[in-house]
């Protein structure tokens, strides 16, 4: 790669200068440590080849400066060390190469680069790592970001590297953090940016959510920020609580523009169906894939969903893999904030899900609109919200909470049809009053589940509760009702069908079997009534197993993305 990186100079000049890097002295090294780690690495390739291969604990004690490079190559060498033949020789040494320029940078950075010294890393994410650095000209502290594949850093790499240093560059906003150099430095591309003293958005709200207007205030002056860089045609595309810190005086400053978009260039690093970013913060079309529907309202999304953070202490969407998040991202809408904190009133509710609608046309258009209301919300004045129809409501409840709509619909039907057939039996028995309390104690306990699903760190320990409560109680209903119980054995595969709504091969396995162990319990209990038939009993158990397995499938195909994705 050439040292030299040219870029579009008359956008940049005002707002930074490039800098050749300086001649090195010359110093005093002997022959093993002028080496470099590629040079080390071509030669054991080489030797590999015509079958003399060298020793790895030798190479370390000969190259003592490199052990950490080397100790990394041997690591991926030995996952390659079953192929053969010249494509895979080259995938390997690639590789190898790739693992020990990271551990290079990542573990031993170098104590000077061109004109700045290493002080300490600070942050590092999937493009570069950043370090608090010392300019030795201009005598102040910055933060150095450095391309995180370095010397063997890709074109596409490289490009999208300083693309984001193109598009910080052309701002000058203090809620946006100021670009200061560009550079390359012995074939690593680097650039520099004002260094921050403060925490992120991230670190200041994970334990406790903030005040309504403390959360208000710093997402206001965000919205200040992206209204700007959007006139000035730049979308960000990765707003994040960790991309936002908070400086010395208060004041919110986006940072990390990896991902951003410069309207004038009209040129895309992102290819078609690639997804990049952070997926509780992504827009539904971002996390399906069609980039080129990004625009101003994806900010405006991931405001939004920094918004519903800071009121409530948790992502608007959460769950153990990347899939998991992207599923709901598409598919669900997050809980109330009021429902997570108390505190916030329902005009707050309204914005924050405005922002985070799944049609990009139902969002607020532009950050100044989203200004505009949060703007209202601070001098306590109404927020003119349109009034939904029931049907409409009734959807957008059915996509945030799923499972507990389809448990009303369920046990209310049920609760309806127990009623009118007692009615017009004109019969009102214990057993009447028996099963209605079981079937409205089951009622209320789903809407208490669901409240505890909601809360990101109860999540799992709910949904398992949930799945024994409703095994329980729908078993011991069809225990007590009366000849014939057959039809309402439905119940069970419909069980084991919605608890792969969660998508999550152990919540279904644990549902088969607590309905396997119902119905076997069943079987056990009432030999003599329907279940006389033990070839009618194993079709049934055959046939919830099928069902699950049927599930299993569906629910790898889902999951086979995660691989992707991650």
């Amino acid at each position: 790669m050439s040292q030299d990186f040219s870029f579009n100079a008359q956008s940049l000049a005002p707002i930074f200068e490039y800098r050749t890097p300086k001649p090195a002295k010359p110093i005093q090294v002997s022959m093993s440590e002028s080496k470099s780690i590629e040079q080390i690495i071509a030669e054991f390739m080489l030797a590999a080849e015509e079958g003399q291969p060298q020793s790895p604990k030798d190479l370390v004690a000969r190259y003592p400066s490199h052990a950490n490079e080397l100790k990394a190559f041997f690591e991926v060498h030995e996952q390659f060390s079953s192929k053969s033949g010249a494509s895979q020789v080259r995938e390997q040494a690639e590789a190898a190469r790739q693992a020990a320029q990271e551990s290079s940078i990542a573990s031993n950075p170098p104590r000077f680069l061109a004109d700045y010294e290493i002080l300490e890393e600070i942050d590092r994410g999937g493009m570069g790592v950043v370090y608090k650095a010392k300019d030795q000209k201009l005598k102040r502290i910055v933060a150095l970001k450095l391309i995180r594949s370095g010397e063997l850093a890709s074109e596409e790499e490289v490009q999208r590297f300083m693309s984001e240093a193109e598009a910080a560059a052309t701002l000058s906003h203090p809620g946006i953090v100021p670009i200061f150099e560009v550079g390359t430095w012995n074939g690593l591309v680097y650039y520099t940016m004002a260094y921050i003293e403060g925490q992120s958005l991230a670190a200041l709200a994970t334990e406790s959510p903030l005040k309504a207007n403390e959360a208000i205030k710093i997402v206001h002056r965000l919205c200040s920020a992206m209204a700007y860089a959007h006139e000035s045609g730049v979308y960000h595309r990765d707003l994040k609580p960790a991309n936002v810190l908070i400086n010395e005086a208060g004041q919110p400053v986006i940072i990390d523009f990896g991902l951003a978009k410069v309207v004038a260039s009209d040129q895309s690093l992102t290819a078609t169906g690639q997804i990049l970013g952070t997926p509780a913060y992504m827009t539904p079309e971002h996390a399906s894939g069609k980039e080129k529907a990004i625009g101003p309202s994806a900010d405006v999304y991931a405001l939004g969903a920094i918004l519903y953070f800071l009121n409530t202490g948790q992502a608007a969407f959460s769950g153990p893999t990347s899939v998991d998040v992207l599923m709901q991202v598409l598919s669900r809408r997050p809980a109330k904030p009021s429902k997570l904190n108390k505190n916030v009133s329902s005009d707050l509710d309204w914005v924050c899900l405005r922002s985070i609608e799944k049609e990009p046309s139902e969002r607020y258009q532009t950050a100044a609109d989203l200004a505009a209301d949060l703007q209202r919300l601070l001098q306590g004045e109404p927020i003119e919200s349109p009034k939904e129809s029931l049907a409409l409501r009734l959807t957008k409840w059915w996509q945030r909470e799923p499972i507990l709509a389809a448990h009303t619909l369920g046990i209310g039907v049920t609760t309806i049809i127990v009623c009118v057939s007692y009615m017009l039996r004109s019969e009102y028995s214990e057993q009447f009053y028996y099963r209605m309390g079981l079937l409205l104690i089951w009622l209320s306990g789903s809407f208490f589940l669901q409240s505890w699903v909601d809360l990101a760190r109860w999540r799992d320990a709910a949904i398992y509760s949930w799945l024994c409560v409703d095994a329980l109680i729908y078993t011991v209903l069809i225990a007590f009702a009366e000849p014939s119980r057959s039809l309402l054995l439905i119940g069970y595969p419909m069980m084991i069908v919605s608890s792969a709504m969660y998508y999550q091969r152990r919540f279904l396995f644990a549902k088969s079997v607590l309905c396997l162990v119902a119905y076997s319990t069943l079987c056990w209990l009432y030999q003599e009534d329907i279940f006389d038939k033990p070839d009618f009993a194993a079709i049934f158990l055959c046939g919830l197993i099928v069902i699950a397995l049927c599930m299993h499938v569906m629910i790898n195909r889902i999951r086979g993305l995660s691989g992707f994705y991650e």
